[in-house]
């Protein structure tokens, strides 16, 4: 009986688990970047809470448009986030990486991005979003020289 007794107590406390492990809330985080009418590429979107210390980047496409996802899901917890445009990308699943030694070919493949060096910290940038739980309208950035 004393065993019978344990497993019930071990499951309930497996239960309990679970619920505390619930992912945080989440906004989505979407939107373009451009400069002057012309798409910016080449280049990151970095989103920095200082309070919450979450900070999550997502690389821009062709078009200059992001989506900040993760492998927690898509979006960024609720709050207020400073937000910074840095050249070069992220590197996706099917890239193949520099081979160690080959830094100089690296650099050569970034793409040169007109994004001003204001816009590349967070401290300096000016751009700012407030992230809500749930559908967010695009939060797009036109950026100014």
């Amino acid at each position: 009986m004393p065993r019978a007794i344990s497993l019930v107590a071990l499951l309930a406390l497996a239960a309990a688990g679970c619920d505390a492990q619930k992912p945080p809330a989440r906004g989505t985080v979407r939107g373009r970047v451009t400069l002057g009418a012309k798409p910016v590429t080449g280049a990151t979107v970095l989103f920095t809470n200082a309070e919450t210390g979450v900070a999550m980047n997502a690389p821009l496409d062709r078009d200059g448009r992001y989506e900040v996802k993760s492998h927690l899901g898509a979006g960024l917890p609720p709050g207020k986030y400073t937000v910074a445009v840095t050249p070069g990308g992220v590197m996706t699943p099917d890239e193949e990486g520099p081979l160690a030694g080959d830094a100089k070919a690296a650099r050569a493949k970034l793409p040169a991005t007109p994004v001003p060096d204001k816009f590349h910290k967070a401290e300096t940038s000016g751009l700012t979003v407030e992230v809500k739980e749930g559908d967010n309208p695009p939060f797009d950035f036109a950026l100014a020289p």
